[in-house]
């Protein structure tokens, strides 16, 4: 018993409780700012609050590009703007409502207008005065603050492009001080706008005069009288809400004034949109019209049709002679493919002989080596001695597998991609693995580095001046094994220079072999290079691949290297 008292207390506690009301956001479009707008619209929020328990209206108060990018993002479920904004805003599922019932007028078919304003102390009378002058407005789709005025303009004969326009975007309030300060020679602003400013203490309105004036104007305006605001739900389709939200709507009253009327006609909202290409397309004209078009421009459809056949002749002649120059083409295409692969096996065969040769010449040194020291080794009787023999045989063989390994991968495998890479920072890495063998040498090994950044193949950089300095540092070692004269230097610079990076090396170890230098000037066979080792050639090589150059020359105390190499390579 006691238990079934506690469980119908809960259920009757369930019962009486009241329903969370459901939440719904509306979009009020705010020309003149945010506190502005909410003193505006909250008798409207109030009333719908009032009138439906069961709903929640909030209100967001944006300006023009702000209000499409929440009905865009589906942030809104009602929305609040002039009759323009709702019909270029059909794509978002809008459902007329209400229009808005202005207070100054007490209708809704005509209660929205604009004014062109100047300073009262301005000399401009008349709007054709106004051309190239600067003319102020809130927004290229602004209705009252700019397409009404802007329509008067147009029909007097003054385009837009005909003015210095300037858009201020929203708070509208601002072109009124803009236009009082100087800033500007007129502005488009929506009509009553000045008067309330004046009521409210922040212009003086004498301070300001109107051009194109209407008669039996509430408020000065110099456009016709439009349709006002429009109340709109955004994809809704709750029937039963929206029914409850329109007669909630249509109920309001304020100062005992309704706020809110049925919906109107915009027909003449709509042409004005497609006067200024703004509105939906215009329909396909009917058959009628268009057989009428026909009859009244036959010559120039005529004219059109011959110069259409004209056309087409041309375009059949040009196909013609494109037809024959394609297989022109063709045949000279094919004739050079052939010519390519003749030179590139006669290329080929030119490499051949080029590393046949750079072989026979590298290999002749270690294996005469091997040859010596195994001789040498038959006529030694100590132990110790046959050791050093055989290591010295070892070591020589070693030196003639790298050649061919060396040769293998100058030959076969590509250059890697090209990177960004710090030059200095690898020229200062190459000196440092080099100052061992400058050092034994006595030789002083310096460097001379810009800084910056060059987009290149940094393995084939390192091979070019590890060779370059190997050069110079054999030259000093043979000089030292001939005369016994130790010291001297080795330079390294690289800066930039238009186009690319200049690397030089520089010694004094007593110069090389004018014809090396012919052999590297003319790019001639591997045979040419007597003396210094397959490094120069391959350096020679590596430089052409990056499309830069290696020149050699003799200076008075030895010999300077320079490698040019483009930004980019």
């Amino acid at each position: 018993m006691i238990w079934n008292r506690f469980l119908s207390a809960i259920v009757l506690l369930l019962l009486s409780a009241p329903v969370a009301a459901e939440q719904y956001t509306v979009g009020f479009l705010a020309f003149r700012g945010e506190a502005q707008a909410r003193e505006q619209w909250s008798a409207t929020l109030n009333g719908l609050n009032s009138a439906t328990p069961g709903h929640q209206f909030a209100g967001r108060y944006l300006t023009q590009q702000q209000l499409d990018e929440a009905l865009s993002a589906g942030q809104l479920d009602f929305v609040v703007t002039h009759p323009a904004h709702f019909m270029l805003s059909q794509s978002q599922k809008l459902n007329w409502l209400a229009s808005y019932i202005d207070p100054y007028y007490g209708q809704a078919r005509a209660s929205v207008a604009g004014t062109l304003w100047v300073r009262a102390s301005s000399p401009i009378v008349e709007p054709g005065q106004l051309r190239g002058q600067r003319v102020g407005a809130v927004h290229e789709q602004a209705f009252g603050g700019y397409l009404l005025v802007a329509e008067q303009l147009r029909r007097q004969g003054i385009l837009p492009t005909d003015l210095d326009l300037r858009f201020s975007g929203y708070p509208v309030d601002a072109l009124a001080y803009l236009l009082r300060d100087g800033a500007l020679s007129a502005a488009m602003l929506p009509t009553c706008l000045l008067e309330d400013m004046q009521q409210e203490g922040l212009i003086e309105l004498s301070n300001f005069r109107a051009l194109m004036m209407q008669e039996d104007a509430h408020c000065v305006r110099s456009t016709p009288l439009y349709p006002g605001w429009s109340f709109a739900a955004v994809g809704v389709t709750d029937e039963q809400l929206l029914r409850a939200t329109s007669r909630a709507l249509l109920s309001l009253e304020y100062q005992q004034r309704p706020l809110w009327g049925a919906p109107i006609r915009l027909d003449e909202v709509e042409q004005l949109l497609k006067d200024w290409q703004l509105g939906p397309a215009a329909p396909v004209l009917p058959l009628q019209l268009l057989h009428q078009l026909v009859l009244r421009y036959w010559p120039f459809l005529v004219t059109l049709v011959i110069i259409a056949l004209a056309l087409l002749l041309h375009h059949y002649r040009v196909t013609l002679l494109l037809l024959r120059r394609t297989q022109e083409r063709d045949k000279l295409h094919t004739l050079i493919q052939d010519k390519e692969q003749e030179l590139a096996q006669a290329r080929l065969r030119i490499l051949m002989g080029e590393m046949a040769t750079g072989l026979a010449h590298e290999l002749n040194q270690p294996l005469s080596a091997i040859q010596a020291y195994a001789q040498a080794g038959e006529l030694v009787s100590h132990t110790a001695q046959q050791q050093e023999a055989f290591g010295h045989i070892v070591a020589e063989t070693e030196r003639g597998a790298a050649i061919i390994r060396r040769f293998r991968q100058w030959a076969t495998q590509p250059l890697p991609s090209a990177e960004p890479m710090d030059l200095a920072k690898v020229c200062r890495e190459l000196v440092t693995r080099m100052q061992p063998r400058a050092d034994a040498l006595s030789v002083i090994l310096s460097g001379r580095f810009s800084e910056g950044s060059l987009l290149s193949v940094r393995p084939a950089i390192e091979q070019i001046l590890n060779n370059l300095l190997g050069n110079a540092l054999n030259a000093h070692g043979r000089r030292v094994a001939t005369s016994g004269r130790q010291g001297g230097y080795i330079k390294i610079q690289a800066h930039p220079e238009p186009g690319g990076w200049q690397l030089t090396i520089e010694d004094d170890a007593g110069g090389v072999d004018p014809g090396i230098i012919a052999a590297l000037q003319h790019n001639l066979p591997a045979a040419h290079y007597h003396g210094m080792g397959i490094g120069l050639l391959v350096s020679h090589r590596l430089a052409l691949r990056l499309n830069g150059r290696l020149t050699l020359e003799n200076t008075d105390k030895g010999t300077r290297a320079s490698l040019f190499i483009p930004e980019e390579s």
